[in-house]
């Protein structure tokens, strides 16, 4: 996975780093998940529909604070 650094100098994402990474297949522990590798898993602010269940994950923590 690249650095929060490189997400930020390499990347066009418009999303954060932390969603970027909860949305990072390679490390997702979720086998058959029907958003895997699959471009709608990424946040709506970034052309995706949000569909990455960690991500909906991760969106549930931060309203929670």
């Amino acid at each position: 996975m690249i650095t929060e650094k490189e997400f930020r100098e390499n990347t066009g994402y418009k999303c954060s780093y932390e969603e970027y990474k909860a949305c990072y297949c390679p490390e997702c522990d979720r086998d058959g998940c029907p958003h895997r590798e699959a471009y709608r898993r990424y946040p709506r602010v970034d052309g995706g529909l949000g569909l990455c269940p960690n991500l909906a994950l991760l969106n549930k923590k931060v309203t929670e604070i």
